[in-house]
């Protein structure tokens, strides 16, 4: 498991825009612990890859969540 901290640092993303991702649905953490902290998992990099590419087509957060809810790869 990897604290925010961590896996913001692995994906060059932001921790606030981690939580943002959190608060929408698009990328919640693997586990939230009774203090609040948010841990991710390992797997879970390459789902924030993804999102990551997916911006970079100038595709918005609410179509890449379509895409991440039916990972079509005929459709991608």
């Amino acid at each position: 498991m990897l604290t925010i901290g961590e896996f913001s640092r692995i994906c060059f993303v932001t921790k606030k825009t981690l939580r943002h991702y959190d608060e929408i649905g698009l990328l919640r953490p693997d586990h939230v612990a009774d203090n609040g902290y948010r841990y991710y998992s390992t797997h879970q990099l390459r789902t924030m890859l993804m999102i990551c590419r997916l911006k970079e087509y100038s595709l918005s957060l609410p179509e890449i969540a379509g895409i991440l809810a039916d990972p079509d790869e005929q459709r991608l």
